[in-house]
Formats: C-alpha cells, sequence, structure tokens
C-alpha cells in the first residue's frame, strides 16, 4: 500500500490522497477526498480497539476460544 497526496496546480478540485493497493498481483488506485480519509481514520481507530481488546483478553487469561 503506498499513499500520495495530490493537489491540483490550479485548484479545480479539492486536495485527494492517491491510494495504491496491491492485492493478489493487482494494484488499484483510488483517490480519497478529506471525507473519505475522515472515514477510514475512524473504521481504522474501530478495529483497532476491537483488536486490542481482544487482545487483552487474550492475555490476561492465557486462554483462546
Amino acid at each position: 500500500m503506498s499513499l500520495q497526496l495530490l493537489i491540483d496546480r490550479f485548484t479545480r478540485r479539492d486536495p485527494a490522497i492517491k491510494l495504491d493497493a496491491t492485492h493478489y498481483g493487482t494494484t488499484q488506485t483510488v483517490l480519497l477526498t478529506l471525507n473519505h480519509v475522515d472515514r477510514l481514520i475512524e473504521e481504522l481507530t474501530h478495529a483497532r480497539h476491537a483488536m486490542q481488546a481482544q487482545a487483552g483478553r487474550h492475555g490476561r487469561t492465557g486462554e483462546t476460544r
């Protein structure tokens, strides 16, 4: 995955982040607006908290389910 900030020299459009993601040898480019970036950060933060909670439960008791 790679990220690049794109800013149009003539400001015809809002700044965007170019995301290149490779999956199974195929690369796809996506342009993310500010709203997309905010949503992505929110979703990743939620996923991180869920993963930490799960790891915390397993780490304390040593159990896995």
